[in-house]
């Protein structure tokens, strides 16, 4: 099933246009303490902020059966790291490719949730997600005492890799994050906006009885996505069996 390859072809060559950046392998074992569920960052620690509403945040999580197109462990970096940005507010762009395996028609959107709820069980010491008001967006806080002691990119990627690592049907992870300038936040975004209404579209037909095409404002996206179609048409079928028996 491959729902977002060409937005993953597009963000790879949105990528390739910038010289400079940050590349690393995860650490398996990141040392970064737990938080205790969850570290709360108050304005008075605070060290960094991402994303915040004043800035550009984006957030999205792809996932494809291909996993040559997914570089396993790799961690990029477009613009500041952590450290250097102490009493700073910087945008805030985040992407998870995930290469899995084993995707249905029936399984694709559950699995796809799961995955996208995996950034809640990040427990790290004085990092925490303030708020995610819609998909595509995130907003984190990090303390001054986490900045100090060298909290960073590859940290918080790691630790995010760890946990997309432990389930079964995840057999390769990678991560982007980018603080460089809003222009580029926003540039990100629009590259990676088909993701975006793919998604959205999944969600409305696992949210809503209603299955009349016609009516539905991602109509354009699931013409243009075969994949959703037989989503929609299982969906359809399986709420026919439960009226009639």
């Amino acid at each position: 099933m491959e729902l977002f390859e060409s937005a993953i072809l597009a963000l790879r060559s949105f990528l390739d246009g910038f010289d400079r950046k940050k590349s690393w392998t995860a650490n398996p074992f990141p040392s970064w303490p737990c938080g205790g569920q969850k570290s709360i960052v108050m304005k008075e620690g605070l060290g960094l902020e991402l994303g915040c509403p004043d800035l550009e945040s984006v957030a999205c999580l792809m996932w494809t059966e291909n996993l040559a197109k997914v570089a396993d462990g790799r961690i990029t970096l477009v613009g500041p790291d952590f450290p250097e940005s102490i009493d700073q507010s910087l945008p805030f762009g985040k992407v998870v490719l995930a290469g899995v395996e084993g995707f249905t028609d029936e399984n694709a959107y559950s699995r796809h949730r799961a995955m996208d709820l995996i950034r809640y069980d990040l427990d790290l010491e004085g990092f925490m997600i303030r708020a995610v008001s819609q998909y595509m967006k995130e907003w984190c806080r990090i303390s001054r005492k986490a900045i100090k002691q060298g909290f960073s990119a590859r940290i918080l990627a790691s630790s995010l890799l760890g946990l997309f690592r432990r389930e079964p049907y995840v057999k390769s992870v990678e991560v982007i994050i980018m603080t460089s300038s809003a222009s580029d936040v926003m540039h990100l975004k629009e590259v990676i906006e088909p993701a975006g209404k793919i998604v959205a579209a999944m969600n409305r037909m696992y949210t809503e009885t209603d299955y009349d095409c016609e009516k539905c404002d991602y109509r354009d996206v699931c013409d243009d996505a075969a994949e959703l179609k037989r989503m929609r048409e299982h969906l359809k079928n399986t709420a026919a069996r439960g009226v009639h028996g």
